[in-house]
Protein backbone atom coordinates (compact mmCIF):
# COMPACT_ATOMS: atom_id res chain seq x y z
CA UNK A 1 0.00 0.00 0.00
CA UNK A 2 1.10 3.46 -1.06
CA UNK A 3 2.29 5.63 2.72
CA UNK A 4 1.51 8.77 1.56
CA UNK A 5 -1.88 7.66 -0.01
CA UNK A 6 -5.49 9.09 1.90
CA UNK A 7 -7.23 6.34 0.92
CA UNK A 8 -4.84 3.73 2.14
CA UNK A 9 -6.74 2.37 5.19
CA UNK A 10 -10.00 2.65 2.81
CA UNK A 11 -9.16 1.07 -0.47
CA UNK A 12 -10.11 -2.20 -1.87
CA UNK A 13 -7.87 -2.22 -4.92
CA UNK A 14 -5.82 -5.17 -5.35
CA UNK A 15 -2.95 -3.74 -7.33
CA UNK A 16 -1.84 -0.83 -5.30
CA UNK A 17 0.89 1.02 -7.59
CA UNK A 18 1.62 4.87 -7.86
CA UNK A 19 -0.20 4.56 -11.45
CA UNK A 20 -3.84 4.50 -9.75
CA UNK A 21 -5.24 7.45 -11.26
CA UNK A 22 -7.30 8.11 -8.05
CA UNK A 23 -3.70 8.86 -6.33
CA UNK A 24 -1.92 10.80 -9.24
CA UNK A 25 -5.62 13.42 -9.17
CA UNK A 26 -5.60 13.46 -5.26
CA UNK A 27 -1.84 13.89 -5.08
CA UNK A 28 -2.07 16.46 -7.73
CA UNK A 29 -4.98 18.11 -5.86
CA UNK A 30 -3.34 18.00 -2.27
CA UNK A 31 0.11 19.20 -3.77
CA UNK A 32 -1.52 22.27 -5.63
CA UNK A 33 -4.33 23.06 -2.78
CA UNK A 34 -1.11 24.47 -0.26
CA UNK A 35 -2.55 22.43 2.86
CA UNK A 36 0.05 21.53 5.37
CA UNK A 37 1.23 18.12 5.06
CA UNK A 38 0.33 17.15 8.20
CA UNK A 39 -3.49 18.21 7.30
CA UNK A 40 -3.05 16.11 4.38
CA UNK A 41 -5.14 13.16 6.17
CA UNK A 42 -8.88 12.35 7.48
CA UNK A 43 -8.54 13.97 11.35
CA UNK A 44 -11.04 12.44 13.08
CA UNK A 45 -12.99 14.56 16.06
CA UNK A 46 -15.43 13.90 18.96
CA UNK A 47 -17.39 17.53 19.82
CA UNK A 48 -17.81 18.33 23.17
CA UNK A 49 -21.70 18.39 24.17
CA UNK A 50 -21.74 22.22 23.23
CA UNK A 51 -20.59 21.65 19.41
CA UNK A 52 -22.56 18.72 19.17
CA UNK A 53 -25.33 21.02 17.13
CA UNK A 54 -22.48 22.94 15.08
CA UNK A 55 -20.51 19.65 14.18
CA UNK A 56 -23.71 18.57 12.70
CA UNK A 57 -24.11 21.78 10.85
CA UNK A 58 -20.50 21.01 9.41
CA UNK A 59 -21.07 17.68 8.49
CA UNK A 60 -24.21 18.25 6.13
CA UNK A 61 -22.12 21.25 4.33
CA UNK A 62 -19.35 18.34 3.96
CA UNK A 63 -21.83 15.50 3.14
CA UNK A 64 -23.51 18.32 0.23
CA UNK A 65 -20.03 20.23 -0.67
CA UNK A 66 -20.33 19.95 -4.22
CA UNK A 67 -23.80 21.86 -3.78
CA UNK A 68 -21.92 24.22 -1.34
CA UNK A 69 -19.28 25.03 -3.76
CA UNK A 70 -21.86 24.92 -6.81
CA UNK A 71 -24.06 27.48 -5.45
CA UNK A 72 -21.19 29.79 -4.22
CA UNK A 73 -21.43 29.20 -0.83
CA UNK A 74 -19.85 30.77 2.39
CA UNK A 75 -18.95 29.56 5.55
CA UNK A 76 -17.57 31.76 8.81
CA UNK A 77 -16.47 29.43 10.99
CA UNK A 78 -15.49 30.79 14.37
CA UNK A 79 -14.58 30.51 17.99
CA UNK A 80 -12.96 32.40 21.15
CA UNK A 81 -11.12 29.32 21.81
CA UNK A 82 -8.22 28.09 20.42
CA UNK A 83 -7.76 24.51 18.86
CA UNK A 84 -11.40 23.11 19.10
CA UNK A 85 -11.81 22.50 15.11
CA UNK A 86 -11.82 25.27 12.74
CA UNK A 87 -8.94 24.72 11.30
CA UNK A 88 -9.46 21.17 10.81
CA UNK A 89 -13.22 21.32 10.17
CA UNK A 90 -12.33 23.61 7.21
CA UNK A 91 -9.72 21.16 5.48
CA UNK A 92 -12.18 18.64 5.75
CA UNK A 93 -14.37 20.22 3.49
CA UNK A 94 -11.60 20.62 1.25
CA UNK A 95 -10.53 17.19 1.14
CA UNK A 96 -14.30 16.46 0.84
CA UNK A 97 -14.64 18.19 -2.65
CA UNK A 98 -11.14 16.67 -3.24
CA UNK A 99 -12.69 13.81 -2.76
CA UNK A 100 -15.66 14.38 -4.74
CA UNK A 101 -14.21 15.95 -8.04
CA UNK A 102 -10.65 13.82 -8.73
CA UNK A 103 -12.43 11.48 -11.16
CA UNK A 104 -11.99 13.28 -14.58
CA UNK A 105 -10.61 16.47 -12.90
CA UNK A 106 -7.37 15.94 -15.42
CA UNK A 107 -4.72 17.22 -12.89
CA UNK A 108 -6.48 20.96 -12.74
CA UNK A 109 -5.86 22.95 -9.85
CA UNK A 110 -9.39 23.16 -7.88
CA UNK A 111 -8.72 24.18 -4.05
CA UNK A 112 -6.52 26.20 -1.58
CA UNK A 113 -5.91 26.39 1.97
CA UNK A 114 -4.51 30.10 2.56
CA UNK A 115 -3.13 30.60 6.49
CA UNK A 116 -4.23 34.41 6.58
CA UNK A 117 -1.00 35.54 8.94
CA UNK A 118 0.99 33.87 6.73
CA UNK A 119 0.15 34.63 3.63
CA UNK A 120 0.18 38.11 3.97
CA UNK A 121 3.57 38.09 5.65
CA UNK A 122 4.90 36.17 2.41
CA UNK A 123 3.12 39.00 0.56
CA UNK A 124 5.13 41.56 2.19
CA UNK A 125 8.54 39.43 1.65
CA UNK A 126 8.19 38.80 -2.12
CA UNK A 127 7.73 42.82 -2.73
CA UNK A 128 11.79 42.86 -2.20
CA UNK A 129 12.33 38.58 -2.76
CA UNK A 130 10.09 38.12 -5.85
CA UNK A 131 8.73 34.16 -4.99
CA UNK A 132 7.66 31.96 -8.90
CA UNK A 133 5.78 29.61 -6.53
CA UNK A 134 3.99 32.22 -4.26
CA UNK A 135 2.99 34.26 -6.98
CA UNK A 136 1.65 31.14 -9.32
CA UNK A 137 -0.43 30.41 -5.56
CA UNK A 138 -1.81 34.44 -5.13
CA UNK A 139 -2.81 34.43 -8.84
CA UNK A 140 -4.95 31.01 -8.24
CA UNK A 141 -6.90 32.33 -5.57
CA UNK A 142 -9.87 34.25 -7.54
CA UNK A 143 -10.22 31.25 -9.67
CA UNK A 144 -9.62 27.90 -7.74
CA UNK A 145 -13.72 26.81 -7.23
CA UNK A 146 -12.80 26.86 -2.80
CA UNK A 147 -10.75 28.31 -0.99
CA UNK A 148 -10.17 28.44 3.05
CA UNK A 149 -9.42 31.88 4.35
CA UNK A 150 -7.76 30.22 7.52
CA UNK A 151 -7.43 32.92 10.48
CA UNK A 152 -8.93 35.94 8.82
CA UNK A 153 -9.60 37.51 12.26
CA UNK A 154 -6.75 36.90 14.72
CA UNK A 155 -5.21 40.73 14.24
CA UNK A 156 -6.40 43.71 12.84
CA UNK A 157 -5.32 44.48 9.38
CA UNK A 158 -2.99 47.09 8.10
CA UNK A 159 -3.94 49.03 5.26
CA UNK A 160 -1.63 47.41 3.07
CA UNK A 161 -3.19 44.05 4.36
CA UNK A 162 -6.60 45.35 4.20
CA UNK A 163 -5.90 46.27 0.30
CA UNK A 164 -4.54 42.72 -0.35
CA UNK A 165 -7.45 40.37 1.08
CA UNK A 166 -10.13 42.84 -0.04
CA UNK A 167 -9.01 42.77 -3.65
CA UNK A 168 -8.55 38.86 -3.82
CA UNK A 169 -11.43 38.28 -2.06
CA UNK A 170 -13.38 40.68 -4.14
CA UNK A 171 -12.73 38.62 -7.74
CA UNK A 172 -14.07 35.72 -6.58
CA UNK A 173 -17.14 37.05 -5.14
CA UNK A 174 -16.98 38.58 -8.75
CA UNK A 175 -16.32 35.00 -10.02
CA UNK A 176 -18.82 33.04 -7.72
CA UNK A 177 -16.23 31.23 -6.23
CA UNK A 178 -17.30 29.76 -2.97
CA UNK A 179 -15.13 30.65 0.17
CA UNK A 180 -14.24 29.37 3.83
CA UNK A 181 -13.30 31.46 6.27
CA UNK A 182 -12.11 30.67 9.69
CA UNK A 183 -11.63 32.91 12.43
CA UNK A 184 -12.02 34.14 16.28
CA UNK A 185 -14.50 36.93 16.57
CA UNK A 186 -17.84 37.06 16.41
CA UNK A 187 -19.47 38.07 13.44
CA UNK A 188 -20.86 41.49 15.22
CA UNK A 189 -16.74 42.49 15.79
CA UNK A 190 -15.78 41.90 12.47
CA UNK A 191 -16.08 44.92 11.17
CA UNK A 192 -13.34 46.26 14.29
CA UNK A 193 -10.98 43.80 13.11
CA UNK A 194 -10.84 43.45 9.49
CA UNK A 195 -13.49 46.45 8.12
CA UNK A 196 -16.59 46.77 6.92
CA UNK A 197 -16.39 45.56 3.53
CA UNK A 198 -14.22 42.62 4.40
CA UNK A 199 -16.57 41.45 7.49
CA UNK A 200 -19.93 41.92 4.95
CA UNK A 201 -17.97 39.84 2.53
CA UNK A 202 -17.09 37.07 5.54
CA UNK A 203 -20.56 36.87 7.17
CA UNK A 204 -22.76 36.94 4.39
CA UNK A 205 -23.48 32.99 4.19
CA UNK A 206 -23.19 30.43 6.75
CA UNK A 207 -22.39 31.49 10.22
CA UNK A 208 -21.63 28.87 12.77
CA UNK A 209 -19.85 29.24 16.69
CA UNK A 210 -17.47 26.46 18.12
CA UNK A 211 -17.63 26.54 21.62
CA UNK A 212 -15.45 23.81 22.77
CA UNK A 213 -11.95 23.95 24.22
CA UNK A 214 -8.71 22.79 23.09
CA UNK A 215 -9.11 19.43 22.06
CA UNK A 216 -5.75 18.83 20.12
CA UNK A 217 -4.27 16.49 22.67
CA UNK A 218 -7.97 15.35 23.19
CA UNK A 219 -10.60 12.52 21.93
CA UNK A 220 -11.21 11.98 17.86
CA UNK A 221 -13.48 9.42 15.73
CA UNK A 222 -14.84 9.27 12.62
CA UNK A 223 -17.32 12.13 11.55
CA UNK A 224 -17.13 11.61 7.77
Amino acid sequence: MIEDCIYKDVCRQKDCSTNCIRYLEISYLLDKSNIPKARQCRHKMIPEDCDVDAFDRLADIQHNILDFVNNDGSLYLYSYNCGNGKTTWSVKLLLQYFNEIWSGNGFRRRGLFINVPTFLSKSKEVIARPDTKFEELRTAIPNVDLVVFDDISVARLSDYDYTTLLNLIDQRVFNCKSTVYTGNVEPKELEKVVGYRLASRIAQGHIIELKGLDMRNGRFTDNQ
